[in-house]
């Protein structure tokens, strides 16, 4: 039982208790006028619970209208062929036309940010002035297993730097790309 209806149960309950008290409080000569008015006050609430209950069930259907469309087109996920540009261009470009305010650089060595030992370069890092505002990792399918990307992705989440990957194998839109970097820049 949802909420609304444990709701619309006890004001049923409520209701009930509050006729037997007017009953019983109200002399002959009132005992007609307490149940009309009681009666007024039922239709009231009853009106309400049952609009508030479409409203409800509007907004449920609502809710899953939403969940059952896609977020985005197919096109958003499908390789197009006639782009033959890599993962690391496209990125690169999308940062160059819409994000030209920060500076790009590419393979960058996590000794620069005080990781001791071997890690894996960071395949591009976004800096606003000297802030690091992202580091990005072009990834395969099985680079996350490996214990120098582990190092350099701890380091990175140790310093405080937002870190995500673009696996390489996989279309990456324009569009995908594009969506992914505003909501870290």
């Amino acid at each position: 039982m949802g909420l609304f209806d444990k709701l619309v149960k006890e004001g049923a309950n409520l209701l009930k208790e509050g006729e037997k008290v007017l009953k019983e409080v109200a002399s002959d000569e009132n005992k007609e006028k307490a149940a009309e008015l009681f009666q007024s006050l039922k239709d009231t609430i009853t009106e309400k619970a049952e609009g508030l209950s479409q409203a409800v069930d509007g907004w449920k259907a609502e809710q899953q209208a939403k969940a059952e469309e896609p977020e985005h087109p197919a096109s958003y996920y499908e390789a197009d062929a006639s782009d033959s540009r890599s993962c690391r261009e496209k990125i690169l470009a999308c940062l160059n036309e819409e994000f030209s305010n920060y500076t790009v650089e590419e393979n960058v060595s996590p000794r620069r940010f005080g990781g001791e030992g071997r890690f894996m370069d960071y395949s591009i890092v976004v800096f606003d002035g000297t802030e690091v505002r992202l580091v990005i990792m072009l990834i395969g399918k099985t680079t996350t297993q490996h214990r120098e990307y582990r190092w350099s992705k701890e380091l990175a989440e140790k310093n405080g730097y937002p870190f995500i990957n673009f696996i390489n194998h996989y279309p990456n839109t324009p569009e995908y790309i594009s969506d992914r970097l505003h909501k870290y820049l």
